[in-house]
């Protein structure tokens, strides 16, 4: 049995573990404060506790050059020590237990790509001693590890370089979750074919219901619970919109219900199994459908699976096991 975490807010939904949001950057560009409510954005300290929102991957975004990690690092251990802030820097499993207890938000430190990471790893064994346990390979574009699918222009027939499979060894051996998210297919098989824990894929879709290459195949899903490893949904409309493909982009729908991300899930169910699907959301990242462009909407959206053939157990996995399955698999 996985461990459960109950927040002090005695809210009726289970823990929810977001598995990637873009707060820090959104913070930043939108001119607001974490601790205090916002009408800007989407994710702050007032609306995730009181959803009882209780951990969550903020992203260091953009991580493509050597500046841009360490600007990062130095960023993101100021937010999460700021006391008005209400986080915990998660750096183990056993914090996890320790969040659970307050009315706390755990943190846990990502990098959206790695293209800023020297090819020896000195970097990234500093930020590992820092606390950073997940790590995104690329983002939408090549660098000298791997190749992410490319929103605009041709895409890239290449995938790991060999300093990409060192990497993916060796931020396993430092215990960080390795991220498939973004990356092209031919990079996606290729961390697959040499991984030696759990990955996960942080904010992926289904491919079959939203046909655009950012998105997750039918085989890469049976791929991710073959290696015990999870997804979470990204809610950002052109992940979700099922007449979205490569050519038309830009005109994905944002007025979509909860019904076409319950497609998502069905999906990977039907390809994987409940054990399988998360929730990443990519909020603060993403442009989102007025169903879910807020994390107060999230409750409404748990309340509507529970009426449409998932039970409590079902969203309990959903929100937090899955995603604490994994990390207590590749987390040292």
């Amino acid at each position: 049995m996985e461990k459960t975490t109950e927040s002090k807010n005695d809210s009726p939904y289970p823990a929810t573990i977001l598995g990637h949001i873009d707060t820090l950057p959104a913070l930043r560009h939108q001119r607001r404060k974490f601790s205090t409510e916002s009408d800007k954005g989407v994710c702050d300290y007032p609306r995730m506790s009181r959803n009882n929102i209780k951990f969550a991957l903020f992203a260091i975004f953009p991580a493509m050059s050597q500046y841009h990690i360490i600007s990062g690092l130095d960023k993101w251990l100021e937010f999460v020590s700021q006391p008005q802030n209400h986080l915990t820097h998660v750096k183990n499993i056993e914090d996890f237990e320790k969040v659970g207890k307050n009315d706390n938000i755990g943190a846990i430190l990502h990098t959206e790509g790695a293209g800023g990471f020297d090819s020896e790893f000195m970097l990234l064994r500093l930020a590992a001693k820092l606390g950073m346990r997940t790590m995104g390979i690329t983002w939408a574009n090549p660098n000298q590890f791997g190749t992410g699918f490319l929103f605009k222009g041709d895409q890239m027939d290449r995938g790991l370089t060999s300093e990409g499979r060192a990497l993916v060894h060796e931020a396993q051996r430092l215990g960080i979750t390795v991220d498939v998210s973004h990356l092209n297919d031919l990079s996606f098989s290729d961390v697959m074919e040499i991984t030696e824990k759990p990955i996960m894929a942080s904010h992926s879709n289904s491919r079959s219901i939203s046909n655009m290459g950012r998105n997750l195949t039918d085989e890469q899903i049976q791929t991710i619970q073959a290696n015990h490893g999870v997804i979470g949904l990204n809610f950002g409309h052109m992940f979700l919109d099922p007449a979205i493909n490569a050519a038309n982009l830009d005109k994905a729908n944002k007025d979509l219900s909860f019904e076409v991300i319950k497609l998502h899930i069905d999906q990977i169910v039907i390809e994987a199994d409940i054990n399988t699907v998360s929730f990443g959301t990519d909020f603060d990242g993403t442009t989102l459908p007025t169903c879910v462009d807020s994390c107060d909407k999230l409750t409404q959206f748990y309340d509507f699976l529970m009426e449409h053939g998932y039970s409590r157990q079902d969203l309990q996995k959903m929100t937090y096991d899955n995603f604490y399955r994994v990390f207590k698999a590749t987390w040292i």
